[in-house]
């Protein structure tokens, strides 16, 4: 099986190197791409095509912690470094695209921003599967508890290792968010699937003119319900835990269905566009 290592923390990042190794070493076919530079927070950003057409710049590396396995530093973000190889921009496409390990938790409904889980949710449109592991930080994320100066990346290693294959093995467009707790593996609570918590990362946002016009953001997660069984409430008792997420789907919710619907009848009365679905013809589109 062969797996696309990305991430948006840049291709020297330590937990790259971590889950890499611990998937090489688990007998998969690793291949390592990742940007040049840090994208975190890009989402499924694939940057200004337009600038593009000279080509971009790929270097083949040679770092610490990835002897041995083929490393590429892609001067892009994470989901186009994923789109370029379902497309097959290195040698034979993945079967699976494995982001992270990223320091700090991406759960709630902050993960529409993360870079580590677009690059798995791209993943999806080549009709592959995707699997973005996290692992709670505090050096790096303030707003986050942990253990001391130390990451302990072999836990969220240990965890992608037996859960890669098995993410492979799902039905085809299966995406996984793993986040686990800082914490050596043998402490944690155990292994649970998790709901997507409704919090999001950013608390509060405020423009100080008595600062130059700046604009203060307050990071942090919201204090959870009693009986919460969300990724973020569950992580920070101490549990790793699993949430399938799904990329771009059409809305289905009858009411917002029904809303769109007297909408286009509105819009198209107004502006005399015929709205009336049971005839077909061809246009200039077709």
């Amino acid at each position: 099986m062969r797996v696309l290592v990305t991430n948006d923390d840049g291709v020297d990042a330590t937990g790259l190197a971590v889950l890499a190794r611990a998937l090489h070493d688990a007998g998969l076919e690793v291949l390592v791409a990742a940007p040049l530079h840090e994208a975190s927070g890009a989402g499924a950003g694939v940057g200004p095509l337009h600038t593009m057409n000279d080509g971009i710049e790929v270097e083949v590396l040679e770092l610490p912690g990835l002897e041995g396995i083929e490393t590429l530093g892609v001067e892009a973000l994470p989901a186009l470094i994923v789109i370029a190889g379902c497309l097959g921009a290195y040698g034979p496409p993945p079967d699976l695209i494995v982001a992270g390990i990223n320091p700090g938790r991406n759960v709630g409904r902050a993960v529409l921003h993360s870079g580590t889980i677009g690059a798995a949710l791209t993943s999806v449109h080549f009709n592959k599967r995707g699997l973005a592991m996290s692992i709670q930080s505090g050096p790096f994320s303030s707003f986050e508890s942990d253990e001391g100066d130390r990451i302990h990346f072999e836990t969220a290693a240990a965890i992608a290792a037996e859960l890669a294959p098995r993410v492979a093995a799902a039905p085809p467009r299966t995406v996984v968010s793993c986040n686990v707790p800082n914490l050596p593996i043998d402490q944690l609570l155990g292994l649970r699937w998790a709901k997507l918590a409704r919090s999001g990362l950013i608390r509060a946002a405020l423009v100080d003119v008595t600062l130059g016009s700046k604009m203060l953001l307050e990071l942090g997660f919201a204090d959870p319900p009693p009986g919460d069984e969300s990724d973020e409430t569950l992580t920070a008792l101490g549990y790793a835990t699993l949430t399938p997420l799904a990329s771009v789907a059409e809305e289905q919710r009858p009411e917002v269905r029904s809303a769109l619907a007297i909408a286009l009848d509105d819009v198209g009365a107004a502006l005399g566009i015929d709205t009336d679905a049971s005839k077909q013809a061809d246009g200039p589109a077709a």
